[in-house]
């Protein structure tokens, strides 16, 4: 079947907007592939944002993960679809410059170019706390990641960003067969975490002033939308051991754990009476071996799958299925922003609080985790480039931000109260400070 695709010329910095218009602003930033600095990495490649959405929706009848069941043969499963990912992404011409893969189509997620390094794209991933991968990691090690997606997930984007002034999120939901694939780089040194030992590096703009450090591929993270998963996903991490054969470093990327629910019945209390364990997921006992003697014990809370990386107080499909569009700005530090906190709580501090664990690890299949808000079906990088694009409209164009949503505003109670009170004409209490990067660096994120 011809597929044909639409596509933008997008640039690797932000190119000035044709006038002054809402819409003339909205494509520019669309277009940016990175807005951060960057200092030194003179003749170095920048990153370059890369839009070949489909316009049809991708034969999806030959792609080889299908045949496998996933619940009988994980690690298969797992291992088949990271050989579709790095098949031509990994080779060193193209080494994940998908904009050079002319043979398949991938694409990234719009309105990351605040986040975005301008050397390939990465963004800030939570930090790894000392000990939290290796006993001899004696400081906290920090994490940049680069997300990219299929063609059939592609389609889904584009469909949902044919008009880079208005995405329409209605009723979205990826097709059977999307695939987003991430790779995570760690600055931590082979020294304090042995098993990085020749692994892939990168050059990565990561401090703030857009200097660069040298990273190491730790993690990659695929997930799969798949309608055999009860909540219609399938989420999977793999990791670099220098302990595995292999002339590559892809070749010594062993699975870590495959993930379809969120075991919302395991408890502390009868995970530690040895009465219950994770039924919704799969852990390769050889890559949870690397960490059971570390104070996190497991990847996931009681034996949940997750990544290294990540909260070992978290699982995998428990963080995504919070991707949700508010159908508004929410933005930092705004009473709005408290209250969503509220109603879509993080991953539980203290592991014993069984009712902050309810709350959060449940199956909630195709609705959305919040009530009256739209779904973006378990993909964090969507909700996140949508939330950036609404907080940016009610920054710079607070009259004409509301008319760019095809899905009702949450009505926040703070909102509510809000519209109910005659405010000083100078008050503004749409405008709060937007900063470029998230100051928790990215701590609280999975």
């Amino acid at each position: 079947m011809l597929v044909t695709f639409w596509a933008f010329q997008a640039r690797a910095d932000c190119p000035a907007p044709a006038d002054k218009s809402f819409a003339a602003a909205a494509t520019a930033l669309f277009n940016c592939s990175s807005s951060r600095p960057l200092k030194g990495g003179d003749g170095e490649r920048k990153f370059q944002v890369h839009y070949d959405f489909p316009t049809q929706l991708p034969d999806t009848s030959a792609l080889p993960w299908q045949s496998i069941d996933p619940f009988a043969d994980p690690y298969r499963y797992m291992t088949t679809i990271l050989q579709y990912a790095t098949k031509v992404n990994a080779r060193p011409e193209i080494d994940w410059r998908i904009e050079d893969n002319k043979t398949e189509q991938w694409c990234d997620a719009p309105w990351f170019h605040m986040l975005r390094e301008p050397l390939h794209g990465m963004t800030s991933e939570r930090w790894s706390r000392p000990k939290e991968l290796h006993e001899l990691q004696t400081a906290w090690a920090r994490t940049w990641a680069v997300g990219i997606y299929n063609n059939v997930a592609c389609y889904g984007l584009g469909q949902m960003w044919k008009d880079p002034s208005f995405p329409k999120t209605k009723g979205f939901a990826f097709a059977d067969g999307a695939l987003g694939v991430k790779m995570l780089f760690t600055n931590a040194m082979p020294a304090q975490v042995p098993f990085l030992t020749g692994s892939k590096e990168w050059d990565v703009a990561a401090n703030d002033d857009g200097s660069i450090m040298t990273m190491r591929l730790l993690q990659m993270d695929i997930s799969v939308k798949d309608k055999r998963s009860p909540n219609g996903w399938f989420f999977g991490t793999f990791m670099y051991d220098a302990a595995q054969p292999g002339n590559t470093p892809y070749d010594r990327l062993i699975p870590v754990g495959l993930i379809w629910g969120s075991d919302a019945d395991l408890t502390s209390t009868n995970y530690l009476q040895g009465t219950a364990s994770a039924k919704e997921s799969w852990v390769n006992p050889v890559a949870a071996a690397h960490f059971y003697s570390l104070p996190r014990h497991t990847l996931g809370l009681f034996g949940r799958a997750n990544g290294p990386v990540d909260n070992p107080l978290s699982a995998c499909i428990t963080c995504h299925q919070r991707a949700v569009d508010w159908g508004r700005a929410v933005q930092a530090k705004s009473p709005e922003e408290k209250e969503a906190e509220v109603l879509l709580p993080d991953a539980p501090a203290d592991p014993f609080d069984a009712a902050a664990a309810k709350k959060y690890f449940r199956d909630i299949g195709s609705n959305s985790a919040v009530p009256d808000t739209q779904s973006l079906d378990y993909t964090l990088q969507v909700s996140k480039g949508i939330g950036a694009f609404r907080n940016w409209g009610a920054e710079a164009f607070p009259d004409h931000a509301s008319s760019t949503t095809d899905v009702p505003p949450y009505p926040f109670k703070s909102t509510v109260a809000h519209a109910m009170q005659e405010l000083p004409q100078a008050v503004d209490v749409d405008r709060f400070e937007m900063g470029t990067e998230d100051q928790s660096n990215g701590l609280f994120q999975r």
